[in-house]
């Protein structure tokens, strides 16, 4: 064995304990799609749900006992910010996997595939999530967004779906090699020695006068490249086609899971790597934020599909997030960051499980087929009340404690004329989630209640009690967010 091998080897031994959960999560989904498809025949395709669940467990339980560390030739990281948006990962994985199987069974379209490729992309997120360097940076999104594609044209049946998938593709190729441009460009600002962050921070704050050009084009192209993922404005064109079309828990999925690795990424890009440089990506990525902010509400406002309102509001919450990255204080935006994914991931699950259960009586794609639901369904009714309100950031509601974070984060740092933005468009934003409250308990009902699925009235009462709960307890939630730190 040559001294190169043998050295690669032994780097891979040693940094191994690191990457456990994700190698765990790649052993298992590559089983599952070539041996594992033949210990069940096609009438019991519906027990991988619960062993993908299993699955999810066992990962949450390796992250919590992975030591942290650096490896892979500084790589990746895994401190206090990678453990806390690797559980939201994980956490908004195990919600998709729960809601999918009556949906799926209702469609006739239980497959091992949709939960292979679930865990391939949600490696591909715990792998984002602790990247410290451009290169793995990449390759982590690519791998998460890849099965993303796929997973959003399943119901190849449908030409919705289809088409949301091919478009959704063809423009992440596209912002895919605008990021890779932005890559080169920063490498060779930094004089061709490095694209670790800590390290590219530290060189580009070096850099001569006469590279600013190519430092800002550089900048600006990762800036892109990012902002893409998140659908965040102007590079959201894909995410109401692409929520729209495919299988509701995959938007859900869409709107939780890569959304915190990406944050995440964005929180370690701009804070440690691009941070000796942050003139040169601040005001853009301010009117980033801004537009989110603005564009996200005003258009939910006029929409009449209930996936396409969620999809716009995700925009617009995008929007208060980047407050969080553009904080001068890498430490308190990470945790005022991760306070309100947490919060999110737990209210859009709520309010997609009652979408998904609406869907199954052949309703719920529209916002008035939430109509009378008040009378039906006082229970789920309430419950979706609280998830809506929440969302909008109502007093005393969890949301409210996010936003209130956030918001204050951002005021200290400066960013005053953005936080009035972001709570006039939080009142925009009530507007159109007290609709959907309107339409439940002001407008008489149409047909008879159907029973709920187990499924879904544990999903939409855990996630009710959630949000109860931490409204009781905003200020230790608080607390609890100030563990998500960089080590």
């Amino acid at each position: 064995m040559t001294g190169f091998a043998q050295g690669l080897l032994d780097a891979l031994l040693r940094d191994t304990h690191l990457i456990t959960p994700q190698l765990f999560l790649m052993v298992v989904a590559t089983l599952m799609l070539w041996p594992g498809d033949l210990f069940f025949n096609r009438n019991e395709k519906h027990r991988w749900a619960p062993i993908t669940l299993v699955v999810l467990a066992i990962t949450a339980a390796l992250i919590g006992r992975t030591p942290d560390g650096e490896g892979f030739s500084r790589m990746f990281r895994m401190d206090g910010l990678t453990r806390g948006f690797e559980m939201l990962c994980v956490l908004g994985a195990a919600a998709t996997v729960a809601l999918s199987v009556k949906l799926l069974n209702g469609l006739k379209q239980q497959t091992v595939e949709y939960y292979a490729l679930i865990l391939f992309s949600l490696a591909g997120m715990l792998f984002l999530c602790g990247a410290s360097d451009l290169i793995s940076v990449y390759f982590s999104l690519e791998l998460m967004a890849i099965c993303i594609y796929i997973l959003v044209a399943y119901l190849r049946d449908r030409a919705t779906s289809v088409e949301a998938g091919m478009k959704y593709f063809l423009l992440g190729a596209f912002s895919s090699g605008i990021l890779v441009y932005g890559i080169s460009l920063l490498y060779g600002a930094a004089g061709g020695t490095t694209t670790n962050l800590a390290d590219l921070n530290q060189a580009l704050a070096l850099t001569p006068t006469t590279s600013n050009l190519l430092v800002f084009s550089g900048v600006l192209m990762v800036l892109m490249g990012m902002a893409f993922k998140v659908a965040a404005v102007p590079f959201h064109m894909w995410s109401p086609d692409a929520y729209e079309g495919a299988p509701t828990p995959i938007t859900m999925f869409m709107a939780t899971a890569p959304k915190a690795a990406a944050l995440a990424a964005f929180l370690r890009v701009f804070g440690a790597g691009l941070h000796g440089v942050s003139s040169e990506w601040v005001l853009p990525l301010s009117y980033i934020a801004g537009a989110s902010m603005i564009l996200g509400n005003v258009t939910a406002v006029r929409q009449e599909s209930m996936k396409r309102l969620l999809a716009y509001s995700s925009i617009a919450h995008v929007g208060y997030m980047l407050l969080g990255v553009l904080s001068g204080d890498p430490r308190a935006g990470a945790q005022a960051v991760w306070l309100y994914m947490l919060i999110y991931i737990v209210m859009n699950t709520g309010a997609f499980a009652v979408v998904i259960y609406l869907q199954g009586k052949g309703e719920g794609e529209r916002i008035e087929d939430f109509k009378g639901l008040g009378r039906k369904h006082p229970v789920l009714a309430f419950a979706m009340m609280v998830f809506m309100l929440s969302l909008a950031g109502i007093p005393p509601l969890a949301g409210f404690f996010g936003k209130f974070y956030l918001f204050k984060l951002a005021i200290e740092q400066g960013f005053v004329t953005l936080t009035v933005i972001a709570l006039l468009t939080s009142a925009v934003g009530a507007y159109y989630y007290l609709g959907v409250v309107k339409e439940m308990y002001f407008r008489e009902p149409e047909g008879e209640a159907v029973p709920m699925g187990a499924t879904s009235v544990f999903v939409v009462t855990l996630a009710c009690a959630l949000v109860l709960v931490a409204t009781a307890f905003g200020p230790w939630l608080v607390d609890w967010a100030s563990k998500v730190t960089w080590v």
